[in-house]
This record gives structure tokens, sequence and C-alpha cells, in this order.
């Protein structure tokens, strides 16, 4: 997964944390209302539908984290080397400049 695919992912997640519960409801509201099943087997359907979804959320969100963690670990790597070689830099022109005079 890149941060690309994540970003997109979670556009993905905001649209279907509003559109998913809305058509779902009103999907079990229309098999009550045209009495498909009874009341208790809807609200079976409907906590096995949630679960679902926080189940697949949640293994969703720790790949996200592990992505992000892998993230600043590698960033932070490259500050360090970066500040190494600043620091010889700084070192190299001082020793140049302390020569000049």
């Amino acid at each position: 997964m890149t941060l690309e695919q994540l970003e997109r992912q979670v556009l993905m997640w905001n649209r279907a944390a509003i559109l998913a519960p809305i058509f779902f409801t009103g999907l079990l509201m229309v098999a009550w209302l045209l009495s498909f099943c009874s009341t208790q087997t809807l609200f079976f359907i409907a906590c096995g539908l949630y679960f679902a979804t926080a189940v697949i959320w949640w293994w969703w969100t720790m790949k996200s984290i592990h992505l992000l963690v892998k993230t600043l670990s590698s960033t932070r790597e490259g500050v360090i080397e970066v500040a190494a070689e600043l620091k010889s830099i700084r070192e190299e022109l001082s020793v140049d400049n302390f020569q000049d005079k």
C-alpha cells in the first residue's frame, strides 16, 4: 500500500461511513414494511452487517497505521542521514575557513 492508495481509501471509507448505514437501514426498512422477515431476523441481519463493517474497518485501520509507522521510520532515518551529512559539511567548512586564515 502506498500513501496515495491510503488517501483514496480514506476518502472511500468517509463515503461508505455515510452511505452504507443509510442504504442498509433503508433496505432493512423495506424488508420490514413488505414483511419479508420478522423483526428479530432483521435485527440479527443488521447486527451482522454492522459487526462485519467494524471488523473490516479495524483490519484496514491496523494496515494503515502499519504503513504510517513504516513511513515515519524511513523518514526519521532519512532525517538522521541528512543531519549527519550537514554536520560533516559544517565541519569541512569550518576546517576550510580555519585553514584560509
